[in-house]
């Protein structure tokens, strides 16, 4: 899967959407990746470690399998990489000390709207845009906190954000340093990919079911928490959260790239 890496320059950059959500739901109900039950995923006795580059992306990569896991009694840690502070960099008014404040809020509001608000949360305060250069010692960090037999989930390693890169790829490192399982949330990349991209490991892709209506509806509920990235930025800037990603934040399934060999 490295050898994404190697595509041409540009190939992940993150603008408009190249295929719309429904134009990706026809494709993937035609792909027809294995559909996990939870308990495929994570087994109610295993800790489940949810890292989030940005406060929202553990909602927007794994909200329904974070509930579910809540529901069969497991344990759950979530580590907030970055507070998010420089999403409205530039907005008048708007200090990067106030907005990490604010993000951080609404990330435990969406916690507890998801019923995982038990989870334990750690913040590392790293600063937001800038963990490219942090990934060595953001994945010595993660070895540190992970356990034998934890299941991590985190933003796929070439997502397209460099945050979200560099966390898959520390988490990566870090998961097969401790012997942890490793499920890959591509959370950005539908909106730079397609269907035709040869290096994007489809064979590794999996859907997790939240098994009802009310893991779904959990999960709008949580993303709604959000509401700094819902709102429009100064100078007319669009929300954070466009609208092609809020909605495939709607769609019934959860996909990730699942543990390789």
């Amino acid at each position: 899967m490295d050898d994404l890496m190697d595509a041409p320059s540009g190939t992940r950059h993150i603008d408009r959407p190249r295929r719309s959500p429904q134009a990706w739901q026809s494709w993937l109900a035609a792909l027809g990746p294995v559909c996990r039950p939870v308990s495929a995923v994570v087994g109610a006795r295993q800790r489940l470690v949810v890292i989030a580059p940005h406060p929202d992306d553990e909602v927007l990569a794994c909200g329904m399998l974070l509930r579910a896991h809540a529901l069969q009694g497991g344990s759950m840690l979530v580590v907030g990489v970055t507070d998010g502070e420089a999403s409205h960099r530039g907005d008048p008014g708007g200090s990067a000390v106030a907005t990490a404040a604010r993000r951080r809020q609404e990330r435990s509001e969406g916690l507890r709207v998801l019923g995982a608000g038990a989870a334990e949360l750690l913040s590392l305060g790293l600063p937001d845009g800038g963990l490219a250069p942090c990934r060595h010692d953001l994945e010595q960090t993660f070895r540190t906190l992970l356990r034998p037999g934890d299941v991590v989930v985190t933003t796929w390693r070439f997502d397209g954000h460099p945050d979200h890169e560099a966390c898959g790829h520390a988490a990566a490192g870090a998961a097969r340093a401790v012997g942890a399982a490793l499920w890959e949330a591509p959370v950005w990349m539908w909106h730079w990919a397609e269907p035709e991209h040869s290096r994007i490991p489809w064979t590794r892709l999996a859907a997790f079911q939240s098994g009802g209506d009310a893991g779904a509806a959990a999960k709008q509920a949580a993303i709604a928490c959000h509401r700094s990235q819902l709102a429009e930025r100064a100078s007319g800037l669009p929300p954070v959260l466009d609208d092609a990603i809020l909605e495939r934040s709607r769609w019934p399934l959860e996909y990730f790239f699942a543990p390789g060999p």
